[in-house]
């Protein structure tokens, strides 16, 4: 088991992910206060899914029924936040200085 290649690549992965989401969904996605929430759920659901298929692999689907699989990842969800959250806060609020056509 090696930090590296366990700890460290994951976490930096998807805080790039969580920097990336936001700018990749304002290409698509209508300038203004409404586009700007839907691109922070979209961001959210994006980044759960890349974690949830992370743990997934790692640990093999434990062999649980989903009535306690789904708890389990949500708190793996919810404790990777530390990581993330700060990288999607990021990435959302440098959005509406790209803006052209809605004025903040």
């Amino acid at each position: 088991m090696s930090f590296l290649i366990d700890v460290a690549l994951p976490i930096l992965a998807l805080m790039a992910l969580a920097l990336s989401l936001p700018y990749l969904w304002a290409l698509v996605l209508p300038e203004g206060i409404p586009g700007l929430i839907a691109n922070g759920v979209l961001s959210l659901l994006g980044i759960a899914t890349g974690v949830v298929g992370y743990f997934m692999v790692f640990y093999g689907g434990l062999g649980l029924p989903a009535s306690a699989l789904v708890p389990f990842l949500a708190i793996w969800v919810a404790k990777t936040a530390l990581a993330w959250a700060p990288m999607l806060v990021l990435g959302l609020a440098a959005q509406p200085k790209r803006w052209k056509e809605v004025v903040w």
